[in-house]
């Protein structure tokens, strides 16, 4: 970590005396972020601590991919073009710009993003996304601002399979990009450049006064540590932040308020009840569907989310191309039809004891979650009394981060050790082929990879027509719906509130991005 300047120095003092907040620096946008990065690193941020910093400090070529937003629109690349065959695609690179330190961007930084991302020793999350059936993408660098995607045959993924943070390959001494210096002091060409990084406190970001948009209209950015949207609610009114989200906290002193502003704006999220598909007790397609049945999903909006979710009706976000409200038909909180549904799949309480069983074996579901996820602390015992009442012996497993990683994210073994889990995914953008992977995929949560699923997941894939695409996802969406591989309980509406005299109509507040702004550059305060 560098050294604080001693203008910033001054200004933490300056914070912390009575009265006097550094959020009210007109130069400084101060946001909250509920805690530490993993990393500073836009190839390896994977966590929302992460990306709400990197965000901020890298840029890919195309907007709409993953964590990029909702429409596919041209960043670094400024425009692109296919080969009539469908086999090439040739990006245009803009040349203006430059990185944090002076260098120029070129489409070596380009080659070199992308030879990382398929280094199997990076273990890069992305590395699917610039493969066809096990084969990578071919590059060629065709001069210093054109970048070439070659491929084995049509795929209509490809603008948002690079939406991938880029790097500079000037930064790297070889392709290993995971125990570097660079993931604690990045170099991007995004609105604002690293400048210090405070455990436990903040990060600092300085405008990029070159930013090929033009220079940002804020000064310097903090990122904020303030766990828990009550705290930061607080932290708003105290004037230790401008701008945060705060959905389930009490906005009463927000309203009718003239010193801030609120807006509503859906999010490209989903909180889900994940199933181990393949666990005895819960493999019936049927047993899945009456347990939806019966969870008062609206209730846990209510009482999770303060009301502030849409009831989901697809296990697509709505951000996807071929969503559509109405599809599929809403499945109603309806306890009473669940216990009936269970019993026609064969599960009653034969022993009086309470618990439903079939065939001498106990109806028990171990339901696994990370412990430390404020958001599913308070979704578990939702879910537990709801399941309890259906006769279901429901066990909560919270588990610390390294646990939850290597059980559930990072478990890649078909056997699982939960039936069921507690989780939330999103920023998967307008492609629905970005949910492949876990819905077409045995090693995945769920271990669910129904065979007619996984083909049409591969043909929407390689069809790039738009409506016969839409098409097959139509009926991917319907098959998902009937197999239920888990519970979509609710799309988050992400409630905004920032100073009245921040206008940020230029940066854009979008939910589908996760700092909650599209062109943060563009944000200024009016007075």
């Amino acid at each position: 970590m560098r050294k604080a300047s001693l203008l910033f120095v001054l200004l933490i003092i300056l914070a912390a005396l009575p009265g006097i907040s550094l959020a009210q620096d007109s130069q400084t946008l101060v946001v909250a972020s509920t805690g530490d990065p993993q990393t500073l690193s836009g190839l390896l941020a994977n966590d929302g601590n992460s990306i709400g910093v990197t965000t901020f400090i890298f840029e890919p070529l195309v907007l709409g991919g993953e964590n990029w937003g909702d429409s596919i629109e041209p960043a670094l690349a400024e425009s692109w073009s296919v080969s009539d065959d469908g086999l090439e695609y040739t990006f245009n690179l803009r040349q203006d710009v430059t990185w944090h330190d002076g260098t120029p961007f070129t489409a070596a930084d380009v080659l070199f993003t992308f030879q990382a991302v398929l280094e199997e020793s990076n273990a890069i999350d992305w590395r699917s996304n610039l493969m066809q059936d096990g084969v990578p993408f071919g590059f060629e660098v065709v001069d210093d601002h054109t970048f070439k995607v070659i491929l084995n045959e049509p795929d209509a993924t490809v603008l948002t399979s690079v939406g991938i943070p880029i790097v500079p390959a000037h930064a790297f001494s070889s392709l290993n990009v995971v125990d570097v210096p660079f993931n604690t002091n990045p170099i991007g060409t995004g609105p604002y450049r690293f400048a210090e990084w405070n455990t436990g406190e903040n990060v600092v970001l300085e405008a990029n006064e070159s930013y090929w948009r033009g220079a940002p209209n804020i000064d310097r950015l903090v990122v904020r540590f303030v766990d828990g949207a009550e705290n930061q609610a607080n932290a708003l009114l105290a004037g230790e932040l401008d701008f945060a989200r705060i959905d389930g906290a009490d906005l009463s002193p927000f309203e009718n308020n003239p010193d801030f502003t609120i807006v509503r704006t859906p999010r490209d999220l989903m909180r889900y009840v994940g199933f181990n598909v393949l666990s005895p007790n819960v493999s019936d397609p049927a047993v899945r569907q009456a347990l939806m049945t019966g969870l008062d999903r609206q209730a846990i909006i209510n009482t999770v989310a303060a009301g502030n979710g849409l009831l989901a009706d697809s296990l697509f976000n709505r951000s996807v191309f071929v969503y559509e409200e109405g599809r599929n038909p809403q499945v109603a909180y309806d306890p009473a039809a669940a216990a009936q549904m269970l019993a026609d799949a064969g599960w009653t309480d034969s022993d009086g004891n309470g618990f439903l069983d079939k065939d001498g074996q106990e109806f028990t579901m171990k339901v696994a979650y990370l412990g430390s996820w404020a958001l599913m602390q308070a979704i578990a015992p939702l879910v537990y009394d709801n399941f309890r009442a259906l006769g279901v012996n429901v066990e909560l497993v919270p588990l610390d981060q390294a646990a939850a990683n290597e059980q559930i994210y990072n478990n890649t073994a078909v056997e699982k050790p939960y039936d069921a889990m507690l989780g939330g995914w999103g920023l998967f953008g307008p492609e629905p082929d970005h949910y492949r992977n876990y819905l077409a995929n045995e090693t995945s949560f769920f271990a669910y990879a129904n065979p007619e699923v996984v083909a049409l997941f591969q043909e929407g894939r390689s069809t790039t027509d738009l409506d016969a695409r839409r098409a097959i996802y139509e009926q991917i969406d319907s098959l998902l719906w009937s197999d239920l591989p888990f519970i979509p309980i609710f799309q988050p509406i992400g409630v905004y509130v920032f100073r009245s005299d921040l206008n940020l109509d230029e940066a854009q507040v979008n939910g589908t991005f996760l700092t909650g702004l599209k062109f943060p550059a563009l944000a200024a305060f009016t007075n």
